[in-house]
């Protein structure tokens, strides 16, 4: 009898092991073999307040991501995505557009590593957002680093979204370059 008490002991002990291991391994962010790295902007906005990101924005615009459709690796990994404008709340995009993501994967030494701004998360096809972007060389629509893109739950919240930058438009806080 004193032995299946010590084994449930030990069985409960490395279990404990193993999910402490995992946790760890989460909060390291290192999942299934991607690594995780967290990049972090120095603006030159205030981009939490929505007139001064509304005033850096060339376009600012409701999409929905359709797909994936590139990625670069110069200085850092950025992601492209074609998106379906769906209302303009500044600027006149229509139809789909490509759009650009600091943050991506990259792959070094057999390993997957996701880089990510200020902890984002990459766009995800078939959702709705936010934009706030400017243009590019590329021709790309680039986010604001970690905050031109905000997810739209339901119809309730885009119209609530809309209503908000509308209102940002109203009292844009126009971008002075220095």
């Amino acid at each position: 009898m004193l032995t299946k008490f010590k084994i449930s002991i030990v069985l409960f002990v490395l279990a404990s092991l193993i999910s402490t291991g995992f946790l760890v391994t989460q909060i390291n962010g290192h999942e299934s073999g991607n690594e995780i790295n967290y990049l972090y902007a120095d603006l030159s906005i205030n981009a939490t307040d929505d007139r001064e990101l509304v005033g850096f924005a060339d376009n600012v615009f409701i999409g929905k991501v359709i797909a994936q459709t590139g990625n670069e690796t110069d200085d850092f990994p950025q992601t492209q995505f074609s998106v379906k404008v769906l209302e303009n709340i500044k600027g006149y995009l229509d139809g789909t557009v490509t759009v650009n993501q600091f943050g991506g994967y990259e792959y070094a030494n057999g390993e997957k590593y996701l880089y990510l701004m200020e902890g984002d998360t990459l766009l995800k096809p078939g959702k709705k957002y936010l934009f706030a972007t400017q243009g590019s060389a590329e021709g790309w629509l680039t986010l604001a680093a970690g905050y031109g893109e905000i997810p739209i739950k339901d119809e309730a919240d885009h119209k609530k979204t809309k209503e908000r930058f509308n209102k940002a438009l109203e009292e844009e806080i126009p971008y002075k370059f220095k």
